[in-house]
């Protein structure tokens, strides 16, 4: 994030916000928001289904306000500091895109992007763009010592690859997953 051009971002989010006509965004910091933990809920149990993996095969995740719940309490007892944007469908009051990422206790200057992901009824507006280049600076404007963020994608995820390349991530290291039906 030191290395984040500014005025590049600045232009990234304008041209995000007008492609996201009828949004707004939402932030916060730590738990979810009460009034958000079902649709976060349904938002991440889309994740194994939704997120391009190529030829993996997974299955759907059950994930309830109650796994959220669990999860943020084994993040926090780890000292993880959360830091959450989401896109809000102004008409129906949902969120309907989500980004997150954290930082742990013994290495402020390094940070996780975890989870982000658009409803699929609500992709085409650059949301997944404005969520994470909102939630890039809602991170350096609570933890200024942030050098370094990771995160990682399958190859055939092109849209968030492209996000990511447009927000100056760049590859540094290459997995391949083996799946084994038994």
């Amino acid at each position: 994030p030191t290395g984040v051009d500014q005025a590049a971002l600045d232009a990234m989010l304008t041209d995000a916000r007008a492609h996201a006509s009828g949004y707004r965004t939402v932030r916060w910091h730590g738990f979810v928001p009460e009034e958000y933990v079902a649709d976060i809920a349904y938002l991440d149990g889309r994740l194994s289904t939704d997120a391009p993996m190529g030829d993996l095969e997974w299955e759907a995740e059950k994930v309830d306000a109650e796994r959220i719940r669990d999860t943020e309490r084994a993040l926090a007892a780890r000292g993880r500091r959360q830091y959450h944007v989401a896109a809000q469908h102004v008409a129906s009051g949902r969120l309907v895109a989500w980004t997150l990422l954290d930082v742990g206790p013994s290495a402020d200057w390094h940070a996780f992007q975890q989870i982000t992901l658009v409803d699929p009824e609500h992709r085409g507006r650059r949301l997944g763009l404005l969520v994470k280049g909102e939630n890039l600076r809602h991170l350096l404007a609570h933890e200024p010592s942030v050098r370094a963020i990771d995160t990682f994608n399958a190859a055939t995820n092109s849209h968030m690859v492209a996000i990511n390349e447009q927000l100056g991530f760049r590859p540094v290291d290459g997995w391949t997953d083996w799946q084994l039906t038994i």
